[in-house]
Parts: structure tokens; C-alpha cells; sequence
């Protein structure tokens, strides 16, 4: 007879198969890391981790929106500290390239074919709307600090398509010059904030 669990211990397997899944896909990738590994860590069979996630995929896509929702958090008070829309894409674009820098997971993403593995057991659907909702929240923000004298006439879709293919390039640093990076990096959102900011 299959073992139940409380509410209690549903949640305590569920965080700990995500903050340990967070360890593990960041250390091996999405490929290398296994079920059994995941579910040996939660202390739980096999067959119990389909209880909670229908994949691992499914588990690697929790943990990528819980590091984006962090990151847009953290962008949101960012954009609440400026003084002005212009400002405020200045900031996004270098805190972008400096959360890039420092989340393991989220480099890994990019610089292997994790997501490319995630994509081929998620429904299109949940993705676009994942990327839509991430990037839109932070745009209403930035257009909630918008002084009077700002015009914005580019559409939000658009803007934040941009500010995705900007993230990308610090995954470009060799490629770009690893000693002019840094003023790369300070150029482009200044280029950025001005042509978007009128």
C-alpha cells in the first residue's frame, strides 16, 4: 500500500525536491541529474516524485520561474529607486548582466541544451506565457515611473524582446573582451535608454 502524507510532509518533499533539484540541475544539468538522485534526497520512492511533478522537466521549469520571479522582484525595487523610465532601463539592463553573472542556474540554462531539453516536455503555451508575464510586470513598473516629459513609443512587446536578446550577450563575454566588458555593459544601456526614451 502506497504511503500518504500529510499537507505538512507534501510541502517538505515538494521545497526540498526544488531547492535540492535547484543544487543538482546547477552543478550537472537537466540530463546528468536523475529521478532517483532527486527523490534519494527528499526521501521518497521513485514512483512519489510523479505525485508531485509529471516530469523532471516539469520540476526544472518550477525552479527557472521561481529564479526569474525572484529576479523580477528584485528589478521591480530596482526600477521603484529611479527617478525616471530612462533611469530606470539603465539599471535593468547592468543588474541583468550582473544576476546573469551570479545565478549558476540560470547560466546553465544558456550555456547548455537544458532548455532546449525543458522546452521538448513543456506545452509552448506555458513557456510564451512565462516569458510574457516576467518581463511585462517589470515594463508596467518602469511605465508607472515614467516622468511627463518621457515619451516611450515603442510597444512593451518589444521592449522586452530587447531586453531579453541584451541579457543573452553576457553570455558573450570571451567574444566581446573580457577587459572592455564591463564599459560595453555601461555604453549599451546608456545607447538603450536613450533610443527608447525620448
Amino acid at each position: 500500500m502506497p504511503k500518504t502524507f500529510t499537507d505538512k510532509e507534501k510541502e517538505i518533499i515538494r521545497n526540498t525536491l526544488i531547492s535540492q533539484g535547484k543544487i543538482l540541475f546547477s552543478k550537472y544539468g537537466l540530463k546528468k541529474t536523475s529521478i532517483t538522485e532527486l527523490t534519494n534526497i527528499a526521501g521518497i520512492a521513485q514512483g512519489t516524485f510523479y505525485n508531485f511533478f509529471e516530469s523532471k522537466e516539469e520540476l526544472y521549469f518550477e525552479i527557472l520561474e521561481q529564479e526569474e520571479s525572484h529576479s523580477a522582484e528584485y528589478l521591480e525595487n530596482v526600477v521603484k529607486s529611479s527617478k525616471s523610465a530612462k533611469e530606470s532601463i539603465k539599471k535593468i539592463i547592468k543588474c541583468t548582466f550582473n544576476l546573469f553573472e551570479r545565478n549558476q542556474f540560470i547560466r546553465r540554462i544558456f550555456e547548455s541544451k537544458d532548455y532546449d531539453l525543458m522546452l521538448r516536455k513543456l506545452p509552448n503555451k506555458k513557456l510564451e506565457n512565462h516569458q510574457k508575464n516576467d518581463t511585462l510586470r517589470v515594463l508596467n513598473t518602469i511605465m508607472s515611473i515614467k516622468q511627463k516629459d518621457e515619451l516611450i513609443d515603442t510597444s512593451p512587446e518589444v521592449i522586452a524582446g530587447l531586453l531579453r536578446g541584451i541579457s543573452i550577450l553576457s553570455f558573450h563575454q570571451e567574444e566581446i573582451g573580457k577587459e572592455v566588458y564591463p564599459e560595453v555593459v555601461d555604453l549599451l544601456a546608456d545607447i538603450v535608454a536613450n533610443g527608447l526614451v525620448k
